[in-house]
């Protein structure tokens, strides 16, 4: 089966769904093709060229073709949307798809320029369309408030003959968590009978919990290379240094800790505004660790003892379970499942409540046992295979009855 998923950017050695999920299908044996643009992921973010160039190179490549990790990345020329379809565009789309002549097309997003010409293509070839939303509950919030503005908009895609051609050729929308199913019923107007919740996963080739002497090396030496000692619990955060993820909460909860003499500390890695990273490099037992690719991360994962995300729902935490630690998440996640067993919820935005549920946590014992429930969910529910297995038998199922 000839499976194509579009992407309108693209990043190799990310950890993302777009360099995962690929290679999960054609390592059971699928011929799989990514079709993206010239974009590199976060091109448009005005820091790339300081944060991410050192590591994925210019915001914009080539235009080629080459085979990774088993699935064929095609790169055609960028070019930048003027439509509510906003962001990136691939260029000659539709005329790429016809030379080849996919079985499959899957779609990371529901409401892009690129889904609508990948939509059109599937209904005017009777190829089979899947698509997927990603954006839980609390980032759509950030960028579209619940103005008189956006009560309209909301109303007008039920109207709206380009977004109901895309759903119609739809088989089956994968929102990845509850809250993302909600979202794409009411906002995006998908039926309901078309919705398969269906969880991002973790590449556990990747990210596995430490088991031999030289991943016990690899995190005695990181933890000694920010200064941390053998005793200290290390909780860990990942991600963008900004205030919508606020890694400040857990940077106050660790300096609470330390004026109290409790051998807390905090791991931050990634990379945000200046005044961002000085704020959490002045507070007691936080120490700062530049961005680093995905399968750079196991290592720092090893190295904590807890994952922390003070605010939303992110990958990094399937990562990090995955590695094996308990996490703390924020009280308004609809993600629970990530945390059932293996690990706490706190008061988002409260560093005090994030300090006591961090106490929680002293015991060796108590992160032990979480540690082993997560990696078991992981292994049932999260990895990338478990999650491509179930994706394959939906295609084929489909294929079947075509």
């Amino acid at each position: 089966m000839k499976i194509v998923f579009i992407s309108v950017w693209y990043s190799e050695g990310m950890g993302y769904s777009e360099n995962m999920f690929p290679k999960a299908l054609a390592n059971l044996g699928e011929d799989v093709h990514m079709v993206t643009s010239t974009a590199q992921i976060y091109y448009h973010l005005p820091n790339y060229d300081k944060i991410y160039k050192p590591y994925l190179g210019p915001r914009f490549v080539d235009s080629g073709i080459k085979k990774i990790d088993g699935y064929t990345l095609h790169r055609l020329p960028y070019y930048e949307t003027q439509n509510i379809y906003r962001g990136p565009g691939i260029k000659d789309l539709y005329d790429y798809l016809e030379k080849l002549k996919p079985d499959v097309i899957q779609t990371f997003e529901i409401m892009l320029e690129t889904t609508l010409i990948a939509a059109k293509y599937a209904r005017e070839n009777n190829c089979l369309f899947f698509t997927e939303c990603h954006t839980h509950a609390s980032a759509f919030r950030k960028d579209h408030k619940k103005t008189y503005k956006e009560k309209v908009k909301n109303i007008l895609n039920s109207f709206n003959s380009k977004l109901k051609l895309i759903n119609d050729t739809t088989k089956i929308c994968y929102p990845i968590a509850v809250d993302v199913a909600e979202l794409v019923v009411s906002y995006y107007k998908v039926p309901k009978k078309k919705i398969k919740i269906q969880s991002l996963g973790v590449d556990t080739n990747i990210f596995f919990p430490p088991k031999t002497e030289e991943h016990q090396t690899v995190r005695n030496e990181i933890r000694k290379s920010f200064g941390f000692l053998p005793t200290d619990i290390l909780c860990i955060y990942t991600g963008r240094f900004t205030k919508d993820k606020n890694p400040h909460c857990l940077a106050k909860a660790i300096h609470k800790l330390n004026e109290n003499g409790l051998p807390f500390k905090g791991l931050f890695i990634g990379n945000g505004p200046e005044a961002d990273i000085s704020f959490i490099q002045s507070l007691k037992g936080c120490q700062i660790g530049s961005f680093v690719p995905a399968n750079q991360l196991p290592g720092y994962y090893w190295a904590a003892d807890i994952g922390v995300w003070p605010r939303e729902e992110s990958t990094s935490q399937l990562d990090a379970m995955a590695c094996g630690l308990p996490l703390v998440l924020s009280n308004r996640i609809k993600v629970i499942e990530r945390i059932k067993d293996n690990g706490f919820l706190y008061e988002e935005g409260n560093h005090l409540h994030l300090a006591a549920t961090l106490q929680k946590m002293l015991s060796p014992e108590i992160r032990k046992q979480m540690s082993i429930n997560g990696i078991k969910k992981i292994e049932e529910k999260f990895s990338w295979k478990v999650i491509a297995t179930e994706r394959l038998n939906d295609y084929k199922v489909f294929k079947e009855y075509k």
